[in-house]
């Protein structure tokens, strides 16, 4: 599930019934500001402000707010009571806010075959200046979706604009879904129900940022053995593959077995980035909500 709300000023309400996970995502073109999140909880007990996230020109820094029953880790929100809303509250104005809760573990997205390939343009994570740098997975995708959408982009420059002080990397999804904020499109953390969810962007022409991980053997083609955390863009599907532009792999382009690819998303939870104009918010949100079938 997904909810959105569009130009909430400083202040917003996101419903989120019985959720006790969620990832929060904002948009705002302001240089510096801090977020917190208030917890709705379903015994009828609110929290505090749980600090979230900080951010000026300097720096970003994501903040780890808790109380007793409630918890931030970097950009995830988890709560021991089941939750009914999150509340919002930002020292500047935002273009958009919108908050994230996993999908039921049965949950699919109907079949979706095939989706053309997006002219998504490639990016390494590995730079010949930045030798010691090797986790710039998220940062190469976003940087490639960026140009994809027209707004010149580079490795380096989107790295230092994400790179969450207090994390000590890159990976922050809040984080990058605020910089495509920042840059004029609409950026959302989204958790989707595998690979033929993100099929269904994919034919609707938007390229999709999927985060995975895998083991020895879960991944044939894989530049690496295993991963704990990796991120690379999905750019067309057939029946057999899933073609990606895979920031690690040395052609950049190329494809997985659907099934594996499928596989290992899910079980990483299903999160992506979902990035478009601003315009198309309203498909994006559309499709993040479609209906779910069961596996069972």
């Amino acid at each position: 599930m997904l909810r959105l709300i569009d130009r909430p000023g400083t202040h917003a309400l996101l419903r989120v019934p019985g959720a006790r996970r969620a990832v929060v995502s904002w948009n705002t073109r302001a240089a510096s500001g801090g977020i917190a999140l208030v917890a709705h909880r379903s015994d009828a007990s609110v929290s505090e402000p749980l600090l979230y996230a900080r951010w000026s020109p300097h720096e970003r820094r994501s903040l780890d707010g808790a109380d007793a029953k409630t918890r931030i880790a970097v950009d995830v929100l988890d709560s021991d009571v089941p939750l009914s809303a999150i509340g919002v509250a930002s020292t500047v104005e935002l273009d958009a806010v919108a908050v994230a809760i996993p999908p039921p573990p049965d949950a699919r997205a109907p079949a979706h075959t095939n989706a053309d390939t997006l002219p998504v343009p490639k990016l390494t994570q590995y730079l010949p200046a930045y030798p010691n740098e090797r986790g710039w997975c998220s940062a190469a995708s976003l940087a490639m979706m960026l140009r994809y959408y027209g707004v010149p982009a580079d490795v380096p420059t989107v790295a230092r604009g994400i790179y969450d002080e207090a994390y000590g990397g890159t990976g922050n999804w809040a984080f990058n879904a605020a910089y495509a904020g920042a840059c004029g499109l609409r950026g959302i953390v989204a958790y989707l129900r595998g690979i033929d969810h993100v099929a269904a962007f994919v034919a609707a022409g938007f390229p999709v940022v999927i985060s995975i991980g895998w083991t020895p053997g879960e991944l044939p083609g894989a530049p690496l053995e295993h991963s704990d955390g990796h991120l690379l863009v999905v750019r067309g599907l057939d029946l057999a593959h899933v073609h990606v532009n895979d920031p690690a792999h040395p052609a950049v382009a190329t494809h997985y077995p659907r099934a594996a690819l499928d596989a290992v998303f899910r079980s990483c939870g299903g999160v992506a980035y979902l990035i478009a104009p601003r315009a198309r918010t309203d498909e994006l949100v559309a499709l993040a909500n479609s209906p779910s079938t069961s596996s069972g």
